[in-house]
């Protein structure tokens, strides 16, 4: 019931995001100078102020304005400035303590723990694909991970697998591009961050596939997952804080650096194919 209820929200939030889009035209202005020199007879050139390099802080050009889908501009920057609160003021400074607390190795076994646990998401997400070999990888290597160190260590990456291995394609993001379900526009998911409307369905499906929600009670599940998430955060908000805080506008940075990314993976995935093809 609670998972029905949490699939309803989210096409609540998705709904509401398409109601608060905003358009706002962009138009880049370039400032020309008259110079006019006398010498017997008036000549007039236009030259092109430079101010020391300035566009070197430029937040965005027009070949980023012509490429950004961002029609939710309304919701996105309401959930942007919501999320850097949350980011900057609660997660951040909890983190920080508990980074002071619980030393690095530790945490690194429980961000492997977390890795290994999931596991069946991944090789759902290769079986829905197609790719069943990429699945028998996925759970050989969770398998001897989870023999060899309880899943507390990723045992199986120093040696490299007989069949090529990515898992950054086994989420249902990924799977429903397989499908031919297009990206859709920038969306940022509350408490998560940036991603699309293909992305945030991927959130969820991935959700649904986490095998704790099904074993444990929902109290649980939850806690188990926000912790993982926790546990974490400094890989979230140390490159989060590098794209924002040198940044004229924040919020258009954010949203190009991650559609930026997201466009230049899907790049290399598609070119990595295409080599082994």
């Amino acid at each position: 019931m609670r998972r029905i209820l949490f699939t309803a929200v989210l096409a609540l939030a998705l709904l509401c995001g398409a109601g608060c889009a905003s358009k706002q035209d962009n138009a880049s202005t370039s400032q020309e100078i008259s110079v006019t020199a006398s010498t017997g007879s008036t000549e007039t050139s236009v030259v092109d102020e430079d101010y020391g390099g300035l566009d070197d802080y430029d937040d965005y050009s027009e070949e980023d304005l012509a490429a950004q889908n961002d029609p939710l501009e309304g919701w996105n920057r309401f959930w942007f400035h919501f999320n850097d609160w949350f980011l900057q003021y609660i997660v951040k400074p909890l983190h920080k303590g508990y980074a002071f607390i619980v030393p690095e190795p530790i945490r690194n076994g429980i961000s492997n723990f977390a890795h290994n646990l999931a596991f069946p998401v991944r090789m759902a997400n290769s079986l829905l694909q197609g790719e069943f070999a990429q699945a028998g990888v996925e759970f050989d290597r969770s398998l001897v991970n989870f023999m060899v160190s309880l899943g507390f260590a990723d045992v199986a990456s120093q040696s490299e697998p007989l069949y090529p291995y990515h898992p950054e394609t086994e989420n249902f993001d990924y799977t429903l591009g397989v499908w031919g379900v297009p990206d859709g526009p920038y969306f940022i998911i509350p408490f998560l961050g940036p991603s699309t409307i293909r992305g945030a369905f991927g959130e969820a499906g991935d959700a649904f596939m986490k095998p704790q929600y099904y074993v444990l009670d929902w109290e649980i599940s939850t806690g188990s997952s926000v912790f993982f998430s926790f546990n974490d955060a400094d890989k979230l908000y140390k490159p989060y804080d590098q794209i924002t805080e040198s940044a004229l506008e924040p919020y258009v940075a954010l949203r190009n650096a991650y559609l930026n990314m997201r466009k230049n993976r899907q790049q290399e995935l598609s070119l990595t194919f295409d080599t082994q093809d």
